[in-house]
């Protein structure tokens, strides 16, 4: 049977204006961010998005590329591109990896990446992907879910400091404030939109 996981859903995320997304388990947050991205085609309404070249989509569990090197797993997805060696590993360091070409083998080094780390330096290494791309928006379902609060700061410092927008779907009030507006879902279609400094968040939302 069809259920309807948002009514009537209108908004704007303007550039600079980081949307988080907030409801609890089930309520539809993952399935609305897949939606916008292009990744579902489920449901009715209309949807003005930019060019899939200036859109990053960050999953709770991220995409790790079948045998390739850390300099590939870096360069995902536009591996074309010629960045100097020196600076991926400043990123890596910057994503607090300090160690993990070293540790891997080098950037050359092709490894079973989704045994090789753990999910928290994989989402780590995916946020190092993002801020070597600068998207105009980034899409993060729950893309830090693993690490602790001062990586997890870390990161969206660092994001902050670029010209990416954030759209996040998260359960920790420690991201709030990387946000503008926090679009609350609140099921059974129902739904509410509130400035970020006007949020009072509760802790028991969920995935």
């Amino acid at each position: 049977p069809t259920r309807v996981l948002l009514r009537r859903l209108s908004l704007a995320v303007e550039p600079g204006e980081g949307l988080m997304i907030v409801g609890p388990s089930g309520s539809g947050k993952s399935a609305l961010l897949r939606t916008v991205t292009g990744l579902w085609a489920s449901g009715g309404g209309r949807i003005l998005r930019p060019a899939p070249q200036h859109m990053l989509f960050l999953p709770q569990q991220p995409y790790m590329l079948l045998g390739g090197s850390l300099r590939n797993q870096l360069l995902y997805p536009q591996p074309e591109r010629q960045i100097a060696d020196a600076a991926l590993l400043a990123m890596l360091e910057q994503v607090n990896l300090p160690d993990l070409a070293e540790r891997c083998g080098g950037l050359g080094a092709e490894l079973d990446w989704d045994k090789t780390l753990s999910v928290g330096e994989q989402q780590r290494l995916a946020f190092a992907r993002l801020l070597l791309t600068t998207p105009r928006f980034a899409f993060l379902d729950e893309a830090t879910s693993a690490l602790d609060l001062a990586n997890e700061g870390r990161l969206y410092r660092a994001l902050m400091a670029t010209r990416t927008t954030p759209i996040s779907v998260g359960h920790r009030a420690s991201i709030l404030k990387y946000h503008a507006w926090v679009l609350e879902i609140q099921g059974e279609g129902r739904w509410q939109l509130i400035p970020a400094p006007d949020y009072s968040f509760q802790e028991q939302d969920g995935p």
